[in-house]
């Protein structure tokens, strides 16, 4: 039985041994951290009980390759998914509107949705019918650069209003970045994936339990079942390479751990590697802030809201997400691409936040904040600024048995979820067609 030494437990690492172990293989992975999930895990909150995510994720229908994967591992029933793209929207100003798609063949239900969506014109929403052509047919790149997602919205006629009101919510929220800074390249792989091959790819679809207990245990418990080794709380510190291969993975203690074939599934910025493959300096961080509120009472109708005019793009209503009344009174906010943020101190975070909330629920003005939690993710995501593609490393490697796994590794897609099962789908399925 060939073996497979898999480095890092996050969904890149995961999904590669899953696929690995149940192709077969004799897997080992390696996780430094005494848990898995990288950078989408939950934590026991000791001062409330609640298990708390360290970050809120949203999927959407078209993440194909994740859900193969929470298929494979048994747990799709813990998942909600909407049946049509619905998403509520509030303003600041005290205004609210919705997006709601009909049941109709992509991209008949987002176009319905558009031009039913009365936060801007009609006229603007007619222009906003123009995407259609530049996802399907449209050039991300001119003569001289690759565009920027602001640059091609204009060039596509999209209007300020329409671009702070639709496009900049839905770049912020798939990029992770602002619109002046990113890849008109990947958000238009992302249109044309989400928006205009199926209707259920355009769903958006919320893990209805703590992120852990969504992946994580179960990817754990199959892995073992099929005959892997999951290996917690010890620390790789390098490769031993010779002759174009590697021969084994050398521990921070001193043993060596050898296989076939090896995964590096960990971030862009590790030290690991020791060689030029994680070494990607033009790749930088753009950092996402989750801050957890906990009231005395329900302060929201919604499951979950974007915001316009406001620092916050997304409110979640935990309670209604988990349906679990336990996490009644919690709201969870999210700053995505938080640049400006992310230096400033936890406390007036929190304040940002209940000055934004008092503005769209007016209800949180007489509540009770019992507890604030404010979770920084300073490395979340790559940065994906125009012509970053070109410096994404393929998951096969100079080096005959290594390969890299990672939502930063080439898959055309931002730094997702999908993008991190994809890069370990395609690590899974080289090494097994050696």
């Amino acid at each position: 039985m060939k073996k497979v030494i898999i480095i890092g437990g996050g969904f890149a690492g995961l999904s590669a041994a899953a696929e690995l172990s149940s192709a077969g293989f004799h897997v080992t992975l390696i996780e430094q951290r005494r848990f898995l999930g990288g950078r989408a895990y939950s934590f026991l909150d000791k001062n409330t009980g609640l298990e708390l995510d360290n970050g809120q994720h949203i999927l959407m229908g078209c993440y194909e390759n994740t859900f193969r994967f929470l298929e494979k591992i048994g747990v799709t029933d813990k998942l909600y998914f909407q049946k049509d793209l619905c998403v509520d929207f509030l303003d600041t100003t005290g205004a609210a509107y919705r997006l709601s798609c009909l049941p109709l063949p992509a991209p008949l239900n987002i176009l319905s949705g558009i031009l039913r969506f009365k936060a801007i014109s009609l006229a603007e929403r007619i222009r906003m019918l123009n995407m259609a052509k530049g996802v399907l047919f449209g050039n991300t790149s001119n003569s001289s650069h690759d565009l920027t997602i602001t640059e091609w919205l204009k060039m596509l006629g999209q209007g300020k209003k329409a671009r702070e009101t639709l496009w900049d919510i839905i770049t912020i929220a798939t990029m992770n970045e602002h619109p002046d800074n990113s890849s008109a390249a990947i958000f238009r792989n992302v249109m044309k994936k989400a928006f205009f091959s199926h209707r259920r790819n355009s769903r958006i679809v919320l893990p209805v339990v703590p992120l852990s207990r969504l992946f994580a245990d179960n990817a754990d418990t199959y892995i073992r079942q099929n005959g892997g080794a999951i290996e917690k709380g010890i620390e790789a510190s390098a490769l031993l390479t010779g002759n174009n291969a590697v021969s084994g993975v050398k521990l921070k203690d001193g043993r060596v751990f050898r296989g076939d074939y090896y995964i590096s599934a960990v971030p862009y910025y590790s030290k690991l590697l020791g060689t030029e493959f994680n070494s990607v300096p033009e790749l930088q961080p753009s950092p996402i802030i989750s801050i957890h509120l906990l009231f005395n009472k329900p302060l929201m109708e919604h499951t979950f809201a974007a915001l316009f005019n406001s620092p916050i793009q997304w409110v979640f209503n935990k309670e209604k997400i988990f349906r679990d009344t336990a996490y009644r009174g919690l709201l969870s906010i999210v700053i995505s691409g938080a640049h400006k943020y992310i230096d400033v101190p936890s406390e007036k975070l929190v304040e940002i936040a209940l000055r934004e909330l008092k503005k769209v629920i007016p209800a949180t003005s007489t509540a009770r904040l019992l507890h604030s939690k404010v979770i920084k993710e300073r490395h979340a995501t790559f940065s994906p600024q125009p012509g970053v593609n070109k410096f994404r490393p393929s998951q096969k490697t100079s080096i005959k048995n290594l390969f890299l796994a990672g939502d930063w590794t080439d898959t055309g897609l931002p730094a997702t979820i999908e993008g991190a099962v994809l890069s370990g789908h395609k690590c899974a399925k080289a090494i097994v067609s050696i």
